[in-house]
Parts: C-alpha cells; sequence; structure tokens
C-alpha cells in the first residue's frame, strides 16, 4: 500500500508537460457567468478539441493543450456565444470572454432558467441548482433529487446504504432529529439553495464525524443593493398544510444583512400496520399479535429563520455574526392503535385499544460568531465560534382498553410518561489556509457538548397519578473533542492530488444518575485522507481516494431511558454504545465531462443502529439502539444531465451494490443480513412554450428491496408531477407540485431470524399536492460589488 501511495505521488512529476489556458467569462458589465460551457476547437476544422465547464466564479482552466491555432468558444443559456481566435505557444492567461443577453429581460430579471448542474471536484460531488427548474421546490425535495442522496418520506436520509451521514448547512454542522431536520427543508425555499455536495470521503478539514457529508450551501449576498421575496404555498395530503416564507438581501460596501423567515403550520398523519408473530417451542405458531397505528399530529406553528449579518472593517478584516433557528412550540397528536391476539389455533383470543394524547414541542438555536483575516492575496485566517442550544418536551398520556374477543371490557390501564432532553453545543475553531504554492490548509477545533435528559413516569392508580420509581430517571452526558489537521493539494499538469491527516481526541461520560452507572471512554483517533485526480484529455476523468472516519451516537441513542409507546412496546438507547470507524475507498471516472461513474467500497465495524427483537418472557416488543458486528457495501454509481432537445433535458442516476450487516441476535447466535440492491432516478424538465417561461416535471425514482441491521426493507419508488409558469412580467412564478402520486413511498420492512418474526407497513402521508406562489422585488438584477485595494493590502 505504502509503495502504491508513493507511485501515485510521484507519477504527476514524470507525465509530459503542455500548455495550459486560463481565463474567466463575464457578461456585459464584467459580472460573471458561472458554470459556462467552455470550448476549444481546432481552426481548421472547428472540431472540438478540450470541454471545460467555468466554475461558479465564470474562471475556467483547459490543461493539456498542443501548440497550434484555435477557435475558443463560451457559451450559456440565454445568452449569445463568444468567440476569440488564439495561437498557443504556451500557457496563456486570457482577457475575458464577454457574453451578452439574449433571453427577454423584465424590468431586470432574467426570466429563463438553466439546468441543475452536476459538477465532480478532487474531493466531492457538486449538484448546482440556483436558478434553476428545481428553485421552485422546497429544500428537501432539492435534496430527494440529488445524485447519490436517498431521502424517504419519513424523514430519514442514506448515502449508498448508510445513515450515518452529517448533514451540514453552509458547512455548519445541524442538531436535529431527522423529523425535524425534515420539516425544517421542507420550509426552507428552494431559491435558498445554491447547491448541494454529496462528500462520500470528507476532506480533513470537515469533523471526522460521519461516514459521508452531505452540505447544504445556501446562497450568500455577492452584489451591492437590496432585494426580497416572498413564497407561499397551500399543501394538501390527507389533511391540509401551509408554509409562507420571505427573504430579505441588503449588501452596502461594508454591511451586509440577510434574513429568511418561514411559517409553517398543518396535520401530519403516519400510519402503520404492525404484524408480530411468537413461537411456541416446536417452532409453531404460539400467538400472532396485528395491529394498526394511526398517528395524527397537529403543529399550529413552525418558526424557522436565518439571520445574518456582515461588517468589512476594511478589505482585510471581515466580521460576521448569524443565527439559525426552529421552533414548533405547538405540536400535538392522537394516536389510535387496536391490536388483535390470535392464538395457535387462529382464532381471536383477546384485543386491546391503545390512545396516546400526545404533546412534543421542540425549540433549536444556533448562533455564529466569524472573523476573517486575509494575511495577503493568497492567504488568510479564520476564527469562528458557534453555540447551540436545543429543547424538546414529550409528554404522552397512554390509555389502554382491553377486551375479550365479543368486545367485554375485562380491565384498562393508563399511565404518562413525560421526558425533557436539554442540550447545549459549544465550538471554537481556527483555520488558516494559503494558496502561494498549491492549496495547504490546517486548523484546530475544540467541541464540547453537554446534554441533560430526564424522564418522569407515573401510573394511573384509582385515578391518581402514582409517580413509579422503577421507570423514572435521569441521564446526563458530556463530551468534549479536541481536534486538529493539516490538508496539502496542487496541481501537476494533467494531475490533481489532494492529501490530509485528522486527529481528534475524545473524551465522554454518561452518567445514568437513577441508577448510579457511569460510562466513561477516552480515545484519540487518526483519520487520513487522500485524493487523486487524473485527466488525460478534457473527455477522460479518472480518479482515487480514500478515507478513515468516524461515526459516534446520536445524544438520544446513548439515552437509557425506557420510553413506552403501549403496556408491550417500548424504545430505548444504550449509553455503553461505541463509535463506529468507517474506511471509504473510491474509484472515479468521469466521460466528457458529463457522465459519472463511481465504483466504491465501504466498511463500518461496529455500526450502532436501531433493531426490534421480542421479549417472550413479557411478550413486549423492544426497540434498542445497540452496535452490530460490523456493515459493509460494495457498488457502482452513475449520474449524467442529458439535453435531448431545446425544450426537454433530464437529470439521470442509478447504482447497482452489494450491503450486509452482520449482528449477533437474542439468542446470542451471529446472522448475516445481506443482498444485492439497486435505484434509479430520472427527472425530467420541459419548456412548455419559446419564451421558457412555462416548465413542467416528471420525477420517478426506484429503491429496490434493502437491509439495514436486522430489517429487510421492501421496495419503495415515487412519481412526481410539476408545472411552473412565471407571471407578472417575470418577478413572480405560479406552480403546482403533485408528489408521490400512487403512494409508492409507503415501506415495508421485516424481521426474521431465529425465533423473532415481526413486520410493519408504513406510510408518511407523502402523497400530496402543493399549490404555490412566488414574488421577486427590489433590483433582482444587481451590479458586482469591486473591492479596492487598501493601504494595509498594498503594504503587504
Amino acid at each position: 500500500m505504502k509503495q502504491l501511495v508513493i507511485f501515485l505521488l510521484l507519477l504527476p512529476l514524470w507525465s509530459s508537460a503542455q500548455h495550459s489556458l486560463s481565463g474567466s467569462v463575464t457578461e456585459t458589465g464584467g459580472k460573471a457567468v458561472p458554470f459556462t460551457d467552455v470550448a476549444l476547437l481546432k481552426a481548421q476544422d472547428s472540431t472540438a478539441y478540450r470541454n471545460v465547464l467555468a466554475d461558479e466564479e465564470g474562471r475556467f482552466t483547459i490543461g493539456s493543450v498542443d501548440n497550434g491555432q484555435y477557435i475558443l468558444k463560451a457559451s450559456a443559456i440565454g445568452m449569445s456565444s463568444a468567440y476569440r481566435n488564439i495561437n498557443v505557444t504556451g500557457d496563456l492567461q486570457l482577457e475575458p470572454l464577454v457574453l451578452s443577453q439574449t433571453a427577454e429581460m423584465l424590468e431586470g430579471v432574467e426570466i429563463v432558467s438553466k439546468r441543475p448542474i452536476v459538477k465532480r471536484l478532487v474531493d466531492r460531488m457538486e449538484f448546482n441548482v440556483e436558478n434553476s427548474s428545481l428553485s421552485s421546490n422546497n429544500a428537501w425535495e432539492i435534496l430527494s433529487k440529488t445524485p447519490g442522496v436517498t431521502a424517504t418520506g419519513s424523514g430519514s436520509i442514506s448515502v449508498r446504504g448508510s445513515q450515518s451521514i452529517l448533514v451540514t448547512i453552509n458547512d455548519k454542522k445541524i442538531y436535529m432529529s431527522g423529523d425535524e431536520l425534515k420539516q425544517y427543508l421542507e420550509n426552507t425555499s428552494g431559491d435558498d439553495v445554491k447547491s448541494i455536495e454529496v462528500i462520500t470521503n470528507p476532506p480533513a478539514k470537515y469533523d471526522a464525524q460521519g461516514a459521508a457529508v452531505i452540505n447544504i450551501k445556501l446562497k450568500k449576498v455577492v452584489a451591492l443593493g437590496y432585494k426580497g421575496s416572498v413564497n407561499t404555498a397551500y399543501v394538501q395530503s390527507i389533511y391540509p398544510k401551509a408554509v409562507t416564507s420571505t427573504g430579505h438581501f441588503y449588501k452596502g460596501k461594508k454591511l451586509s444583512l440577510m434574513g429568511r423567515y418561514t411559517f409553517g403550520m398543518g396535520e401530519y398523519v403516519n400510519e402503520s400496520r404492525d404484524k408480530t408473530r411468537y413461537y411456541d417451542e416446536n417452532g409453531g405458531t404460539a400467538s400472532e399479535w396485528d395491529s394498526f397505528l394511526r398517528r395524527k399530529s397537529k403543529s399550529l406553528e413552525q418558526h424557522s429563520y436565518r439571520l445574518q449579518a456582515s461588517y468589512e472593517l476594511d478589505s482585510l478584516n471581515t466580521f460576521s455574526i448569524g443565527t439559525t433557528g426552529f421552533q414548533a412550540p405547538e405540536q400535538r397528536g392522537r394516536y389510535s392503535a387496536p391490536t388483535s391476539i390470535y392464538g395457535s389455533d387462529g382464532l381471536l383470543d383477546s384485543l386491546y385499544v391503545t390512545t396516546n394524547n400526545r404533546k412534543n414541542p421542540a425549540r433549536n438555536a444556533a448562533y455564529n460568531f466569524l472573523y476573517e483575516r486575509l494575511l495577503s492575496d493568497k492567504a488568510k485566517l479564520v476564527f469562528n465560534t458557534d453555540f447551540t442550544n436545543y429543547l424538546s418536551k414529550d409528554y404522552q398520556d397512554i390509555m389502554t382498553a382491553f377486551s375479550l374477543p365479543d368486545g367485554t371490557p375485562y380491565r384498562d390501564n393508563r399511565f404518562i410518561n413525560n421526558s425533557r432532553q436539554a442540550i447545549k453545543l459549544f465550538s471554537m475553531q481556527a483555520d488558516y489556509s494559503n494558496e502561494t504554492n498549491g492549496t495547504f490548509e490546517a486548523g484546530l477545533k475544540y467541541g464540547n457538548v453537554s446534554a441533560d435528559s430526564n424522564l418522569d413516569y407515573r401510573d394511573d392508580i384509582d385515578g391518581i397519578l402514582v409517580p413509579n420509581p422503577g421507570r423514572i430517571s435521569k441521564f446526563l452526558y458530556d463530551e468534549s473533542i479536541f481536534a486538529g489537521y493539516m490538508s496539502y493539494s496542487k496541481e501537476f499538469g494533467k494531475w490533481s492530488v489532494k492529501a490530509g491527516l485528522r486527529g481528534e481526541y475524545t473524551s465522554l461520560e454518561g452518567n445514568s444518575v437513577t441508577t448510579s452507572e457511569v460510562n466513561d471512554q477516552n480515545y484519540f483517533k487518526l483519520f487520513p485522507t487522500f485524493y487523486t485526480m487524473y485527466k488525460p484529455n478534457g473527455n477522460h476523468e479518472i480518479g482515487f481516494s480514500y478515507g478513515k472516519r468516524i461515526s459516534r451516537p446520536r445524544y438520544s441513542e446513548l439515552n437509557p431511558f425506557r420510553i413506552y409507546n403501549n403496556n408491550y412496546s417500548y424504545g430505548m438507547g444504550d449509553p455503553k454504545l461505541l463509535p463506529t470507524i468507517v474506511h471509504n475507498l473510491n474509484f472515479l471516472y468521469t466521460l466528457k465531462g458529463k457522465y459519472n461513474f463511481d465504483l466504491y467500497y465501504r466498511l463500518e465495524k461496529d455500526p450502532s443502529m436501531e433493531i426490534v427483537y421480542q421479549d417472550y418472557e413479557t411478550n413486549t416488543v423492544v426497540y434498542q439502539f445497540t452496535n452490530i458486528d460490523k456493515n459493509y457495501a460494495f457498488g457502482l454509481e452513475f449520474n449524467t444531465n442529458l439535453t435531448f432537445f431545446d425544450w426537454w433535458d433530464a437529470g439521470i442516476q442509478g447504482a447497482l451494490s452489494y450491503v450486509e450487516d452482520r449482528f449477533q441476535g437474542v439468542d446470542g447466535k451471529l446472522y448475516s443480513n445481506g443482498r444485492p440492491t439497486y435505484n434509479f432516478n430520472v427527472n425530467n424538465r420541459f419548456a412548455l412554450n419559446k419564451k421558457k417561461d412555462f416548465n413542467g416535471e416528471i420525477n420517478f425514482d426506484y429503491n429496490s428491496s434493502s437491509v439495514q441491521g436486522t430489517f429487510v426493507f421492501t421496495p419503495t419508488s415515487n412519481l412526481t408531477l410539476a408545472l411552473r409558469k412565471k407571471v407578472l412580467k417575470g418577478n413572480g412564478e405560479v406552480y403546482g407540485i403533485f408528489s408521490d402520486v400512487y403512494r409508492g413511498e409507503t415501506l415495508g420492512l421485516r424481521t426474521d431470524y431465529g425465533n423473532q418474526y415481526n413486520k410493519s407497513r408504513f406510510y408518511a402521508d407523502s402523497q400530496n399536492f402543493r399549490l404555490g406562489f412566488r414574488y421577486n422585488f427590489g433590483n433582482q438584477k444587481l451590479k458586482e460589488k469591486t473591492r479596492e485595494q487598501t493601504e494595509e493590502q498594498r503594504r503587504i
């Protein structure tokens, strides 16, 4: 292995040197045109010689160019192409190519929209959706259409079959449960999303947490002036919902302000049909329990907000402060679950009905301070501090009425769960970067987590709620992480190389106060990363990467509380959960800049996940977070964006893989649960008139049967239809979206090994119709700000 790494590092030095062309693409007035198609044509016959895609700043580099006469062409949708004759005898730094508008411009608003673009970088895949046909979707819908990402209606997110995912927004961690994250992203307008980065092998700069990182990049204010927008939508699923948001952006010469607020409300329904089978000592059926659970929840108000202020003291020093938050103070629900118990003869033995009146408000607020110091035109130092305060409460009043087969009641039972979890997170970080000769990055970070969880449990005895000392619990958790990293990247002709090393020391204590049980863990881990990309010409890119990661359990998974759903079912965590060590290996290939292939292998040691098992002594179904032995997966992924006609383009992605989990059953035996799996997605986008201000979308995705831990999941699919029309001289847009047309996202899962058998069929209210309107005001076509050098800069 060492010899291979040395070979890959030295091979660029042996490559033959050829010329490179560098330049940029702007429009009239000097504003950069991002993600422009740039082609180098042979002068004698105008055939294509090299093709590249400009970056988000409009800059491009074409490497490996032989001596000769060429024509340089730059083109973008809605703009006239620019051409330039060039004679290549050495490396060239070209003057900007200037494009002019051809699309209809109404009061400064561009009514054309471009297609989403998949861009392959040396260490990540970037799905750029800014001003694209996907902008009318919410952030959750855009995430679900991102190549390589699977997002389900229940709120789970996975990459390559792994749910050990770190989700960040503008490179900042967000601390929300799956449901809360889904709600937050559903309330985030797609117009705020610039791109989504899928980092299957994150570099050393990122926290080592998570098998992969999904970074949602929101737009930043980049121009002088003010602009704003309002967006409102009505959503009809089983019950109605509504969401309204407004965003405001201002940038002056020194002060920049940004604010986004979203209000949502509605009723939500989840339904599941469950079957649990108990066997006798001869392997025959002793009893079978069938239930139907309907969770109906109402949220009277959901508030999401994002505020940011930035001030440039001078052109060398910038300060920023910001806050992001989500509040759902009025969440309540009523759940009903009738259960029928059948005997070994298949006849109804008894039944019971459980009702749950629940209140579960939540609050999450994060605050950030950043200071950036430019040390030169290629070096900078950034100090960053974050504080997050998370509070959730869950009050459940659970009543169960038992009856005989003929409906005659014979007893009832009532108890109350009242839990509260408060989490405080603090981190501070310093990062240094220098691009003088390649890119060198280094940094230090300290982070602390403090969690306080309490559970009050009371039984109803003759109408009086009496505390149950055996089920009351208090759990304290404290975790500190000290981290440092270094990385270096450089391009050598046709080669790009990046390597890094991150070290993290973790010290944690989990204290189950009620049982006087304390769990201490202290460990230091190193996390190396390596990437290389080879571009023999403009049509081919070949890459390789390796990275080691860690996946620490979520704080809620460490909580040992038994949260009862009814008399015969409860969920619990484990304060002794171990961290998961993850190894990622990737081979990448890109053809002609748009056909992307990824061959990967992932190994997870001691992964933690929720498993379900039956306790035969009490006839109880237990949902518990635990470590299983290991998980591994390997597969091939493909994605591309194609234009079939001027009015029709499509994003296509697919994957074929094998996933296997190995776990120890409740009988002490070691079991394997694995199978091949495949998925594909086709997102078709149509321009329905010549002005391209009336557009349609047909999206279909399919996921085959898969596995996780003890579970086997059934296939799911989703068909979504959408129409969008620009109105009010291009300032407004009306849209309608019909999601999960035939309820294909209904998910089945089954556990079947040893004497364990239970299965469920789950529907998460994913079928819905959304009718919305968005309006932009202010100057949507703003002049770029140009920085002038100060005396401090000139003295560097």
